[in-house]
C-alpha cells in the first residue's frame, strides 16, 4: 500500500480520522521526544510534556493549513509548553529566547464555528469527564496551571494530578473515537450554553429585583428552588452546580429573615454547604449572616447592619454603583427577551461582574470578570483569558473568567 503524504494524513485527520493523527504523531514522536529529553533532562518530564503537546495539537488541529508540517508545528507546541515549565520550575535552565513565540499561539481553538472541528469534539469529550477528572485536565490543559499549582489548588498529592491526567486522557480519546464513528451521543454535554446578547442601546427599563441574586437566590419566598451551573474560561467547562432553595422564616439579632439553604456539587474540590440568612428593608436585601458546614464544625459569620445590601431596583443608566443597559437575552434555547444587563464591581478588587435581570426582575445570567488590576489568585490567570469575550469600561479591558447559568 503505497504510503500517505503528511497531508493527506493531516487532512484526514481534520475530517475526523484518529488513526491518520495517530500517525502522524508516530512519525514525530522520536524525534521530538529526543529534543525533549535533552531539554528538561529526563525521559518522565519529556514524556509529561510530549503527551501535553500531541493533546493541545489534536485540540487546534483544524487550525493547521498549508506548508501542513504537522512534525515542525507540534514540536514547537511542545517546546513552548517545556519553555513554560522550566521558567517555573528552578531546578532548570531556562530555554534560549529563540525558542520563544507569542504565548498564545499554540493556545486551545475554542471559539470555533466548525461543528466537526477536532477543538470542539475533544472539548465535548473533556466535559463529561467526571467531576474529578475534569477540572484537573481544565486547569492542566485549558488554564495552562503547572501540575504542582494543580496539586495545591485540588489539595491533592502531585501523584494523584498526574495519575488524573492519564486517566483523563484516555477516556477523552476513548470519547472523540465514539463520537467520531457513531456522531454525537446522548450523554449531557457539560459546557457552557451559546449565550445571544443583543444591544438595545436606545430602550430604556426599570426592573424590581425579587431577591439580592447571591449565589441566585432571586426570589425570596419560603419553598422556591433554584439551581444554576458555573462555568469557567478559558473553554466555558462546568466547574460547579449549585441549588439555592429558601427554605424559611427566622428571626436574627431581632431582624425577620429569609433562610436560604445552598448546596454545592459536580465540583473539585468539594465545596461545603451554606446557610444564609437575607432581611428585606426599605433599602434593600440585608445579608445578616452566613453559616458555612466546614469540615470539622459550622462556621458562622455575621455582618455589620447594611455591609451587604442588595438594590431593591436597577435601571437604565450609570450611577456610582452600577451602570445598566438594556440588551434582547437568549440562553440555548430559552429565549429571555429584553433584559437589563447590571454591571458592577468595578470600583473593588478588579474583578466586577455583569448580572442580566429579565423583566419580572429574576436573574437568569450573571458574568464575572476579571481586570489587569486584578490581585493575583488561585482562581484565574488573567493572561490566560486573552482569547475568551472581553468587555472594556472605563478605558479598561476585562476578559470574562467565567459564566453562571441559571438552570431551572
Amino acid at each position: 500500500m503505497e504510503k500517505r503524504s503528511d497531508e493527506e494524513l493531516l487532512r484526514a485527520a481534520q475530517a475526523g480520522n484518529i488513526s491518520a493523527f495517530n500517525d502522524l504523531v508516530r512519525r514525530c514522536r522520536t524525534g521530538i521526544m529526543s529534543e525533549l529529553t535533552g531539554l528538561m533532562g529526563n525521559i518522565h518530564d519529556a514524556e509529561d510534556v510530549a503527551q501535553e503537546a500531541f493533546l493541545r495539537g489534536y485540540l487546534k488541529l483544524s487550525t493547521l493549513g498549508v506548508p501542513y508540517n504537522f512534525g515542525g508545528w507540534v514540536r514547537q507546541i511542545a517546546r513552548n509548553i517545556a519553555r513554560n515549565r522550566l521558567s517555573r520550575d528552578p531546578r532548570f535552565v531556562v530555554l534560549d529566547e529563540q525558542c520563544v513565540i507569542d504565548e498564545y499561539s499554540d493556545a486551545v481553538d475554542l471559539n470555533s464555528d466548525d461543528a466537526d472541528s477536532q477543538a470542539e469534539l475533544a472539548l465535548l469529550a473533556l466535559s463529561r469527564l467526571s467531576s474529578k477528572l475534569r477540572e484537573t485536565v481544565r486547569l492542566t490543559y485549558l488554564s495552562s496551571y503547572s501540575q504542582k499549582q494543580v496539586a495545591r489548588r485540588l489539595r491533592i498529592p502531585l501523584g494523584t494530578v498526574k495519575r488524573r491526567l492519564w486517566e483523563g486522557r484516555a477516556k477523552m480519546k476513548k470519547e472523540v473515537l465514539s463520537m467520531s464513528r457513531i456522531g454525537r451521543s446522548a450523554e449531557p454535554v457539560k459546557l457552557v450554553p451559546v449565550i445571544r446578547i443583543e444591544e438595545l442601546p436606545d430602550e430604556q427599563m426599570e426592573i424590581s429585583t425579587t431577591g439580592p441574586g447571591l449565589y441566585f437566590g432571586t426570589v425570596l419566598e419560603e419553598g422556591h428552588l433554584e439551581v444554576c451551573r458555573f462555568f469557567d474560561y478559558p473553554g466555558g467547562v462546568l466547574t460547579q452546580t449549585v441549588q439555592t432553595q429558601v427554605v424559611r422564616k427566622v428571626n436574627v439579632l431581632g431582624r425577620e429573615c429569609y433562610e436560604v439553604l445552598i448546596e454545592h456539587s459536580d465540583c473539585e474540590p468539594p465545596i461545603p454547604n451554606i446557610l444564609d440568612y437575607f432581611n428585606v428593608t426599605d433599602q434593600g436585601f440585608d445579608w445578616v449572616m452566613r453559616v458555612t458546614a466546614d469540615e470539622t464544625y459550622p462556621q458562622t459569620r455575621f455582618m455589620k447592619e447594611g455591609e451587604e445590601l442588595f438594590p431593591l431596583s436597577y435601571s437604565c443608566g450609570e450611577n456610582k454603583d452600577y451602570s445598566a443597559r438594556m440588551v434582547d437575552l437568549t440562553i440555548g434555547n430559552m429565549r429571555y427577551g429584553r433584559c437589563l444587563a447590571v454591571f458592577w464591581g468595578w470600583q473593588d478588587d478588579g474583578t466586577p461582574a455583569e448580572s442580566f435581570y429579565s423583566s419580572d426582575g429574576r436573574q437568569v445570567l450573571h458574568r464575572r470578570y476579571v481586570g489587569p488590576e486584578a490581585p493575583e489568585s488561585q482562581n484565574y490567570q488573567y493572561a490566560n483569558l486573552k482569547e475568551e469575550e472581553r468587555k472594556t469600561f472605563r478605558g479598561k479591558e476585562y476578559r470574562l473568567w467565567y459564566d453562571t447559568v441559571l438552570m431551572e
